[in-house]
């Protein structure tokens, strides 16, 4: 057997597995190219953090620190204590930017916890979970996992969009169908419903997958992966969305995107 080679043991399989996140997965829906450019290459040196991403990253890690606390320290000043605490400087623009968006997640902080059930006590946050399917490994971290009334489990994800996601959107969304089989999978107990909880917008959207459509929902995130396994092109999809593209110098096809839309406004 030469040195390149690998033995095969019995009841192992020595074959490559692909490791898949849903923010991946939707990432090469949109652009298989800028997949490569990140997941294959490791080209994220070249991907700016944004404002949009600093300030849902300090909302996350505040709420995450404040469910951590017992219940009778979850008090409003703790709350905005542990957001300025966790705030996240870079990325803006300017330092007027700056703090006005810092001004804006406190007001947002200030509104949720009005409203919110902050006596809830969760089972976990930001929990990791994967799970193999096949050769396709799926990942994600939860924000937060409670118990539901009825035995099984409420998953829990934050978003600062400015505006909540429809109905029809939410029921669609494939990051809660990937956290949904994940829980299910590796805890064993259904869950029964899966919130997408709109701090800023101060609306909360809730779905369900009960078991027929988590298997068809889950049915077309393992035939992406599948495809996204066997490509070895990668072919970019351009769109509108290329105009903002960190990688858009590396990309032929998304630069002529971008000078035949400008074209299109003249």
């Amino acid at each position: 057997m030469s040195s390149s080679e690998q033995q095969v043991l019995p009841g192992v399989d020595a074959t490559r597995v692909t490791f898949l996140s849903p923010s991946a997965l939707e990432r090469y829906r949109r652009c298989p190219r800028l997949y490569r450019f990140l997941h294959v290459d490791g080209l994220w040196r070249m991907s700016r953090i944004g404002a949009g991403q600093s300030f849902g990253t300090s909302v996350h890690a505040a709420l995450r620190e404040f469910f951590r606390l017992p219940v009778a320290n979850r008090s409003l000043e703790r709350l905005l204590e542990l957001f300025r605490r966790s705030w996240v400087r870079e990325g803006y623009g300017s330092k007027e930017e700056r703090a006005r968006e810092r001004a804006r997640g406190m007001d947002a902080l200030r509104s949720w916890y009005a409203q919110a059930d902050t006596k809830v006590k969760p089972l976990a946050t930001e929990v990791g979970l994967q799970a193999g399917y096949g050769d396709i490994v799926l990942k994600g971290r939860i924000d937060r996992l409670d118990a539901a009334p009825d035995g099984g489990f409420v998953v829990v994800d934050y978003k600062t969009a400015k505006r909540p996601a429809s109905q029809a959107s939410a029921d669609e969304d494939v990051a809660l169908t990937v956290y949904a089989s994940l829980v299910e999978r590796k805890l064993a107990r259904p869950v029964t419903e899966l919130v997408l909880d709109y701090v800023v917008a101060g609306r909360q959207v809730v779905t369900r997958r009960p078991p027929e459509v988590l298997a068809e929902r889950m049915a077309g995130v393992l035939s992406d992966a599948a495809a996204l396994r066997a490509d070895t092109e990668f072919t970019p999809r351009t769109g509108p969305w290329c105009k903002g593209c960190d990688l858009l110098s590396l990309c032929p096809e998304g630069q002529a995107e971008v000078t035949a839309a400008a074209a299109r406004l003249d």
